[in-house]
Formats: C-alpha cells, sequence, structure tokens
C-alpha cells in the first residue's frame, strides 16, 4: 500500500509540473501577446494625435486664410480676374504653339544646319 501511495504522488507530481509548465508557457505566450498589442495601441494612439494636430493646424490655417481672403477682395478690382484667365489662355496657346512648331535647327550627320521654312510654317507660326 505504501508503494501504491508513493507512486501516486510521483505521478501526480509530475502531472502538476507538466500542468504548470504548459500554464506558465501559455502565460508568457499571452503577456507577449498583450505587450504586442499595447505598442500597437500605442502608435495607433500617437498616430491619431498627429492627425488630430494637423487637423487642427489646417483648420486654423484655413480660416486665417479665408480671413486675408475677405479683407483683400474689396481693395482688388473685379476686372482683374478676367484678365488673369485671359492671359493664362494666351499663355497656354503659346505654349501649345511652341510644341507644336517645328525647329530651325537640325543635326545632318553629326554637323548643325539650319532648317528651310516653307510658305506654310511662316503662315502657321504668323497665326498663332
Amino acid at each position: 500500500m505504501l508503494k501504491r501511495v508513493a507512486v501516486n504522488s510521483i505521478d501526480e507530481e509530475a502531472r502538476f509540473r507538466l500542468k504548470h509548465r504548459s500554464l506558465l508557457q501559455e502565460f508568457l505566450e499571452l503577456q507577449k501577446e498583450f505587450v504586442s498589442k499595447k505598442k500597437k495601441l500605442q502608435i495607433t494612439k500617437q498616430k491619431r494625435d498627429i492627425l488630430s494636430a494637423e487637423v487642427e493646424f489646417l483648420r486654423h490655417r484655413c480660416e486665417y486664410l479665408m480671413d486675408i481672403q475677405s479683407h483683400l477682395q474689396p481693395e482688388q478690382d473685379l476686372v482683374a480676374p478676367q484678365n488673369s484667365f485671359m492671359q493664362n489662355e494666351k499663355a497656354g496657346k503659346l505654349v501649345r504653339a511652341e510644341k507644336t512648331k517645328n525647329p530651325k535647327n537640325g543635326v545632318v550627320n553629326g554637323k548643325k544646319v539650319k532648317k528651310k521654312i516653307s510658305w506654310q510654317d511662316q503662315s502657321t507660326v504668323m497665326r498663332d
């Protein structure tokens, strides 16, 4: 009977050690998971705070620019925006004309030569 009690106690002790080891391992895994999630949460909170600060800055900047614009508008003439539109349109035409215009200089056999301009080329240049 004493042998049975001793064997049972050794078996129980081994089971307790095994259970303790598995519970300890599970606890350590959960602790690692907790720490990683906590760091991730801190990073997310930091990003949120940065974005909130940027939004706040941009709101104040927008208000400031709107105030400046409202103060400057009465001083400006209403004709000025129309002129700027016309100037932008003319500039766009000039850029398009430069892109479509054939170059006057060219390279033939490694030598620079002037290209002859025909009457058609001159008339298109004159129109633009």
